[in-house]
């Protein structure tokens, strides 16, 4: 809802001002925060969602809805520092050395954020606690991305469980302790499924795109990438050689006509699709499950 996103921002905003005051540092995050808006804060609206979904009634919410978000923030800054293939946001137009510092102070915010809400104390431990580890998980699931290990449509999928389902399930899960909810299990594996459902679509729409995101070019290894590299057919040994290293950038990218049309004909976006399908069915499943009213099921179900 805009009227959800507008007041996380500005929690947000406020955060940023109480504890960072030199003013570069403060203008920076700032930037970055309202950067962060277009994407419509969607961890923090399911934050907000199962909140509501579970009957939590505290304004408080909001605050923990912007924790959630500073820490994808974090991350977010973290992980285009690593992969160095997203040189549009605001974060790659300063010195490195800056947007690491900005980001760790992030991070702690974050945590401080939850801290100060004045909800019951035991439910913030466990909000907490749940949050910190779906971020390790995350990290776990960073590192196997970073080394480019995976080799297996398994292998995939645990690594997406690991860096994108459990942000999602973090934010799924926060919303549901702090209003005293239950089905924490459900909600965990649910979440876990849409995480993987948004890698999938990202991950199809960034081999259509030749440009700094396309997978293809960057030698990242996807349900797409793989499929490809397993196709023994003569006309894709191409995947094969760019990733060993026989095929130069260039030239991949000068037959990038040539290999879209390869791509769309080899079966590797049909086949990506109906592992997203079936995450979507599993999640559906699951969300039925919990015994939530028809108006939850359909909000839910937008995220999938």
């Amino acid at each position: 809802m805009q009227g959800d996103r507008d007041v996380i921002r500005q929690a947000m905003l406020q955060l940023v001002n109480d504890y960072f005051t030199v003013k570069e540092l403060n203008s920076y995050m700032s930037e970055f925060v309202t950067f962060k808006m277009k994407g419509n804060f969607p961890f923090g609206q399911l934050v907000i969602l199962h909140y509501r979904m579970f009957d939590g009634q505290s304004k408080d919410i909001f605050q923990a809805a912007a924790s959630v978000e500073l820490m994808i923030l974090s991350l977010d800054i973290f992980d285009d520092l690593q992969d160095q293939d997203n040189f549009s946001v605001p974060w790659h137009k300063i010195d490195q050395a800056l947007a690491m510092n900005i980001a760790t102070g992030l991070l702690v915010l974050s945590t401080k954020a939850l801290e100060q809400t004045s909800f019951d104390r035991n439910r913030k431990k466990m909000a907490s606690d749940y949050l910190n580890t779906c971020v390790l998980k995350a990290i776990n699931g960073q590192h196997t991305d970073l080394m480019d290990s995976i080799e297996s449509e398994e292998d995939y999928i645990q690594m997406v469980r690991g860096k994108s389902g459990s942000l999602m399930a973090a934010a799924c899960l926060v919303g549901t302790v702090l209003a005293g909810g239950n089905h924490y299990d459900s909600v965990n594996k649910y979440a876990e499924h849409i995480g993987i459902i948004a890698q999938i679509k990202n991950d199809i729409k960034d081999i259509c795109r030749w440009d700094e995101k396309n997978d293809l070019i960057n030698r990242k290894k996807t349900l797409l990438t793989l499929y490809l590299l397993k196709n023994q057919q003569p006309q894709y040994q191409f995947a094969r050689d760019y990733f060993s290293g026989k095929l130069a950038k260039g030239e991949l990218v000068k037959r990038n006509v040539e290999i879209q049309e390869l791509i769309e004909k080899s079966g590797a976006l049909e086949y990506a699709r109906v592992i997203m399908r079936l995450n979507q069915l599993q999640a559906i499943d699951l969300i039925d499950s919990i015994g939530i009213g028809q108006e939850w099921k359909e909000k839910l179900v937008q995220y999938i």
